[in-house]
């Protein structure tokens, strides 16, 4: 892959091209490696927590994280597979109010509400994704072109965590509009692109911290 798609990782001080960070007008982009160790000694971990150090808000004020597999997911395929990242990092997501969180590797769509699960611990045995206004929305967009085809079979019913899922080929479009508003669009190949069979308008955590959206 590093000759295929190389990547911008030495400017963010990363020591491998699979985990890195990028800045675009009012976005700060940290991109996570699934399949890198990311345990307490690793250097992921360790450059993940001085990166999100860094982050300014009133520079980049849209904090966006990219990563493969997703921690959210109600489909059977790779059910459950980002769940140790998940718990190795998501209480950092909620800490710095990350805004979104997009994942692939599941061929299919969704969008999670805003939810954390990083209550967890061996006295009250709470092991549920709650709502929190200061967690990330998480949305996989698996669903483009692939050998494989789509993922059809979810879990039922629903989950709570998410609010929209579709087995669909699609695309996803976010559009930052200023510092405290951003549209998230999803549109099915077939449908053309003026109609969004999802969407999401979403306020910027670091500024509306307990809106709904």
């Amino acid at each position: 892959m590093s000759n295929r798609y190389p990547t911008p990782y030495t400017a963010s001080g990363s020591t491998e091209q699979y985990y890195y960070s990028i800045r675009r007008a009012s976005a700060h982009i940290i991109v996570l490696a699934s399949y890198s160790a990311y345990g307490q000694s690793t250097p992921q971990y360790g450059w993940l927590e001085s990166e999100l150090k860094k982050v300014n808000r009133t520079v980049t004020p849209w904090l966006i994280v990219l990563m493969h597999a997703p921690w959210y997911n109600s489909y059977d395929a790779h059910y459950m597979e980002g769940e140790t990242m998940r718990v190795q990092f998501e209480a950092w997501m909620v800490q710095y109010k990350v805004d979104v969180v997009f994942a692939g590797h599941v061929h299919a769509y969704e969008r999670s509400h805003r939810v954390s699960n990083i209550a967890y611990n061996i006295t009250n045995a709470n092991c549920t994704p709650v709502s929190d206004n200061n967690a990330p929305v998480y949305i996989t967009v698996g669903d483009g072109g692939n050998r494989e085809g789509l993922v059809t079979s979810m879990t039922e019913p629903q989950p709570s965590y998410s609010a929209f899922r579709e087995a669909s080929f699609g695309h996803g479009i976010f559009y930052i509009k200023n510092k405290t508003h951003a549209l998230f669009a999803w549109h099915r190949n077939q449908d053309g692109e003026d109609v969004a069979a999802d969407s999401v308008w979403l306020s910027n955590r670091y500024f509306y911290p307990s809106n709904d959206s």
